[in-house]
């Protein structure tokens, strides 16, 4: 392991807010772990692997085990903006989004818990093993609001760590978590193209 703290416990580090920039913070942070030649994994809590976000080509490029264990958006209530609409998307759940697109929820409640626990488990898979120097749980927090996981869930995780560094993203980190974290960093929004209806950008956004 390389560089590690005092009492031999990897720091905990924690990406929240509501601005964009969480995962990119953490992508930043793996790729210049690995460019120091640490050992690192990612598991994604709702990111699936169909979808065509561009860091899941990273083991391609790069020594890192990535996990994308999600069943895709995870949406508590469907706003329907009409009787066409709601033909269409019978038995799924949707957002509208400002850009003009939709986000489809196309899972239960249930199956999104139990992808959920599912990358739960791959992660204190991965810090058992003690073989990582860094572990990012991306969207872990999410996770926690939505009521998927629990918050002592998380923290069991946490303490779990050991030598390994840990980073968490999402929005609205549980108050218990960032206690325990080392470092927090809260990314305000000011102003984002997505308000003005602007689609995301492959390669920067996604």
């Amino acid at each position: 392991m390389i560089g590690m703290k005092k009492k031999n416990l990897g720091l905990i580090y924690v990406f929240t807010g509501e601005g964009k920039g969480k995962t990119s913070a953490a992508l930043g942070m793996a790729v210049r772990a690995i460019c120091a030649g640490m050992k690192v994994a990612w598991v994604a809590w709702y990111k699936e692997p169909s979808w065509p976000i561009s860091e899941k080509k990273l083991p391609q490029l790069l020594p890192i085990d990535f996990y994308l264990m999600g069943k895709g958006f995870y949406i508590k209530k469907s706003k329907i903006k009409n009787q066409k609409s709601k033909i269409q998307i019978k038995n799924k759940k949707v957002a509208y989004l400002k850009s003009g697109g939709m986000a489809v929820d196309k899972m239960t409640k249930a199956e999104h818990k139990k992808a959920a626990k599912k990358a739960l488990e791959k992660a204190k898979e991965i810090l058992s093993s003690q073989k990582y120097d860094l572990l990012v749980c991306d969207e872990i927090n999410n996770a926690v609001v939505d009521k998927l996981l629990t918050i002592r869930e998380v923290g069991d995780l946490l303490k779990m760590r050991k030598k390994s560094y840990l980073i968490l993203t999402g929005r609205k980190a549980a108050k218990e978590i960032i206690n325990m974290a080392d470092l927090v960093s809260e990314i305000k929004k000011i102003k984002h193209p997505f308000d003005k209806g602007v689609k995301a950008v492959r390669g920067l956004d996604f």
